[in-house]
């Protein structure tokens, strides 16, 4: 009885550490994206959210995930903002993973309000940056 018990408690373990490893998967070359792949991306205009996914990682870029992010208010989806940026941690800074910090205006209600986001630098041209 102890011996199925310690087999139970082996495959448990084991499939816990399965799962924890897929959570934590290593960047593959298929989400790599290159400045050229992630200028590609920044210049498409007729891009448009996916369904209950408004934040959706696009891919890794020189080792940080690329988010695209879209944004609306009152007026959608004519008034919606898209935004390439950098998922940059909250232990990391934009300038450490070699991105470019940018205000852009964002829609809420009827209104605007600036944002900061950190963007790649291959990139940053794409979005006006505001005072």
């Amino acid at each position: 009885m102890t011996l199925m018990t310690s087999k139970t408690k082996v495959l448990t373990l084991s499939a816990l550490l399965i799962s924890l490893v897929a959570c934590v998967s290593l960047p593959t070359n298929e989400n790599m994206l290159s400045d050229a792949q992630l200028i590609s991306i920044a210049q498409q205009d007729s891009r448009k959210p996916v369904k209950g996914q408004p934040n959706l990682v696009i891919g890794v870029h020189k080792g940080t995930k690329v988010i695209e992010e879209f944004h609306c208010s009152d007026l959608c989806p004519e008034n919606t903002v898209r935004i390439v940026h950098y998922d940059v941690s909250e232990t990391a800074t934009c300038d450490s993973v070699g991105g470019v910090t940018k205000s852009v205006l964002i829609p809420i209600a009827i209104t605007v309000m600036p944002k900061k986001y950190c963007f790649p630098k291959v990139i940053a041209d794409y979005w006006q940056s505001y005072p």
